[in-house]
């Protein structure tokens, strides 16, 4: 998807979020918006952002988070601590900390999906609501940068995420994708 679309739909006033979709060739934007936020508003400046940036048709689709989710009380955000071998190499811990909390799971060394998978439980470890699958983890081409792009799903809702990083490793580097795909969100 345009790198510049993105950038200017998360300057929108009110959008929390953003990911895109493709549906049988149908371009899918969908734009999760705080309480109070005016959809009609954004729905009309996203289609204006669309149609600037793409050479397809898009839908757009205005999402609301659940209402305990509505009112983001200023809280930590979760911070990856480190990527460290263990066991010899033949394993990775992946360990994230949010405020003065800090949790630490195992993957298996070389398998990044693997560490997609540790990320998203020691996200519950945290105490976040992380009700999500990784589908893949794709090394980007060549072409785009360097770096890997996590797709997740989320087993309530059918939501496809996606996030992009790059790190000092494939690990690091699928471990930040996973967290750029669930930004916002926990």
């Amino acid at each position: 998807m345009n790198d510049a679309l993105e950038l200017e739909l998360r300057q929108l006033p009110g959008v929390w979020f953003v990911s895109f979709a493709d549906q049988g060739g149908l371009s899918v934007i969908e734009i999760v918006v705080g309480p109070g936020t005016e959809h009609a508003r954004v729905r009309e400046e996203a289609t204006r952002c669309a149609v600037t940036h793409l050479e397809e048709a898009a839908e757009i689709r205005i999402l609301v988070p659940p209402r305990e989710q509505a009112a983001p009380a200023r809280r930590e955000r979760v911070k990856l601590v480190l990527i460290l071998p263990s066991d010899g190499g033949a394993a990775i811990e992946v360990q994230l900390s949010r405020g003065f909390q800090r949790y630490s799971t195992r993957a298996v060394a070389g398998d990044t999906a693997a560490v997609g998978r540790a990320v998203v439980e020691a996200l519950r470890g945290l105490g976040a609501h992380a009700p999500f699958d990784v589908v893949s983890i794709h090394a980007l081409p060549a072409d785009w940068g360097a770096g890997l792009m996590a797709v997740l799903r989320d087993t309530t809702t059918g939501e496809m995420r996606r996030g992009v990083a790059t790190g000092r490793a494939p690990a690091d580097a699928a471990a930040r994708a996973v967290l750029a795909a669930l930004n916002r969100s926990v």
